[in-house]
């Protein structure tokens, strides 16, 4: 730690003695014994066993929205509107 972030911390705790000794009395305790860092376990990717089925049903689904026609009961074929006919003449 710097010796700037030492006289920070150092004011914090001055400051928090003044206003709430109680408050200060009770974190004191909290910073009794050595501090250590423990190693995160590494993270591991996904599971192949996952990949696999998850990538080939999403490309059967894509297959399908291509090829099969809508469900809805529309036809691919528009018909023209009345208002658009051919004239008759």
């Amino acid at each position: 730690m710097s010796a700037r972030e030492k006289r920070a911390l150092d004011g914090i705790a001055d400051r928090i003695y003044s206003e709430d000794p109680l408050l200060a009395e009770t974190l004191s305790s909290f910073a009794t014994g050595a501090v250590t860092a423990e190693p995160l376990p590494a993270r591991r990717g996904a599971f192949p066993g996952v990949l696999i089925p998850v990538a080939l049903l999403a490309a059967i689904m894509a297959i399908m929205a291509v090829l099969l026609p809508p469900i809805s009961g529309a036809t691919a074929e528009v018909a023209p509107s009345p208002t658009h006919a051919p004239a008759r003449g």
